[in-house]
């Protein structure tokens, strides 16, 4: 496994050469380059006169109005705007409602449990499995956002919705877990600290990539191979803590020698009440241990006595409703879906087929925000940093509310900071390497982003996670209400400062009319 995980760190190594000295490498003479030079720039003409189509003036002879385009040109055509005002918003409501409810009944009947089978079948611990298998679920929506902004549509959709993506799950999904947490949920550190760890890097190597604002092969292929050094090194998470827990642990007792040198006394406590700790093995331990206490797995917790979705509940009319509304949706589920509680093991078709609801409905539901933004005249830098990441992260809040509900928030937090780093490593990098293949590995074959203010938005990534670490470190790693409540202020900032990062510092030629 060390070889393995050598031969990755050395390919790594190999291309962040090629990145910094690509001259070097393809050997281009003078006349290749001028030629290359005046392909890149006819290609770069192409792509803003693309980029800006919507600020284009269309002059129309018999009103002379200026026709400007929105975000809900990046989705394919559903509605015409005379439908839209005629009453066919309602329609566009319902559908983002119903696919809201659809990503509930899949995450807590059939995700999660799924995950707890993924975890059981391959000994791994929860936050482990969260940061990765429930991660790639959870991250479809970007990939297929991406996928789609740049073959179809060639637009910047794909790394908007990433970046606003990891705003929201890196506060945003971590402040509904504190608010929804009903009593406070102890966090191990080790995988919040390696979780953010790992995710700043990857937002430090996506800086260095688009920084100059094209992506090449090679920029493309660091992503996509950094994304299978990911997964080495959540696999091999045991050893990994246990080496960081010894040093922690030689840390402490150099500490306190020094304490006892310098004459300082320790005062002793027995000890009463205790708090259950999420460890880095995913099951509950008690430190120090005074009391059993019995938890359930997401199998465990629901009704030992199955339900059929064919059966009418007892109780109020609200039961009732609520039965008829979600009954569409779980049959659905129920004829596509196996069920991973009574289908065991099936459990590697649910997960497929999750990944599959999950990223359509989440696309579903961008496309419905897309178009509701347009409806009301919506700024896409409004739209994007907020109602489009929301819908796009609809995975990771649910998931978190369920789970923080449970008093099982770790697995929450990993998921949250594990998809923000799937979606740089894979939802970019795959669609980015493939699609410049295509286009030719020469020097004038690449991709080019055309956003003012992209990489600086990126880079402030960098404190947001920052900033969620020292929130839980400051509060001894317990998800309450207290952090939910902090972490939502500094959201809403961090909202308010990109919107007018996008609209103010780096505007761009606004639509008006004639």
């Amino acid at each position: 496994m060390k070889s393995l995980i050598s031969v990755f760190i050395l390919l790594v190594v190999c291309v962040f050469v090629v990145v910094v000295r690509r001259d070097l490498v393809f050997g281009i003479d003078k006349e290749s380059a001028i030629g290359a030079s005046l392909a890149g720039q006819a290609k770069s003409l192409e792509d803003n006169l693309r980029r800006y189509r919507r600020y284009i003036i269309l002059a129309r002879p018999h009103n002379g109005s200026i026709e400007c385009g929105s975000s809900s040109e990046d989705f394919p055509n559903f509605l015409t705007e005379q439908e839209v005002e005629k009453g066919a918003i309602i329609l566009v409501f319902f559908i983002g409602i119903y696919c809201f409810t659809l990503l509930a009944i899949i995450c807590d009947h059939y995700f999660l449990p799924c995950v707890e089978k993924i975890c059981e079948a391959l000994n791994l611990s929860h936050d482990v499995a969260a940061a990765t298998f429930m991660s790639v679920a959870t991250s479809a929506p970007e990939l297929f956002v991406n996928i789609i902004g740049t073959f179809i549509t060639q637009s910047d959709i794909g790394i908007g919705t990433v970046v606003g993506s990891s705003l929201f799950n890196t506060l945003g999904v971590a402040s509904l877990g504190g608010l929804a947490a009903s009593a406070p949920v102890q966090l191990h550190w080790w995988p919040v600290t390696r979780d953010v760890i790992i995710y700043i890097f990857s937002v430090l190597l996506l800086v260095g990539i688009t920084w100059d604002g094209v992506i090449y092969w090679y920029e493309g292929l660091v992503l996509f191979i950094v994304y299978f050094v990911y997964f080495t090194v959540m696999f091999q998470n045991a050893r990994i803590s246990k080496l960081v827990h010894k040093f922690v642990k030689k840390v402490s007792k150099v500490n306190k020698v020094d304490d006892c040198e310098k004459g300082s006394t320790t005062a002793t406590t027995t000890p009463t009440t205790t708090v259950a700790v999420i460890s880095s093995y995913g099951s509950y331990v008690e430190e120090p241990i005074t009391k059993y206490t019995e938890t359930k797995s997401f199998s465990e917790s629901q009704d030992e006595e199955e339900i059929s979705i064919f059966r009418k509940p007892k109780g109020s009319i609200w039961k009732r409703i609520l039965f008829v509304y979600t009954w569409p949706a779980k049959f659905l589920l129920f004829c596509t879906v196996p069920d991973p509680q009574r289908y065991p093991k099936l459990f590697p078709v649910t997960f497929i087929l999750c990944i599959f609801w999950i990223g359509s409905n989440s696309y579903v539901v961008s496309w419905m925000i897309a178009i509701i933004g347009n409806m009301f005249k919506i700024p896409d830098a409004v739209l994007g940093l907020t109602f489009l990441a929301a819908g796009g992260c609809l995975p990771e809040a649910i998931s978190i509310t369920i789970m923080s509900r449970r008093g099982e928030g770790s697995m929450g937090v990993s998921n949250s900071l594990g998809a923000n780093t799937m979606n740089i490593l894979l939802s970019l990098g795959m669609p980015w390497f493939l699609k410049t293949i295509v286009m030719g590995t020469g020097d004038s074959s690449f991709i080019r982003i055309n956003s003012g203010s992209i990489e600086y938005t990126i880079s402030a990534l960098v404190p947001v996670a920052i900033t969620l670490y020292l929130t839980l470190f400051f509060n001894k790693f317990k998800l309450c209400r207290r952090v939910g409540i902090i972490l939502l202020s500094v959201y809403s900032l961090c909202i308010i400062l990109a919107i007018l990062a996008e609209m103010v510092f780096f505007e761009s030629q606004p639509c008006v009319d004639a």
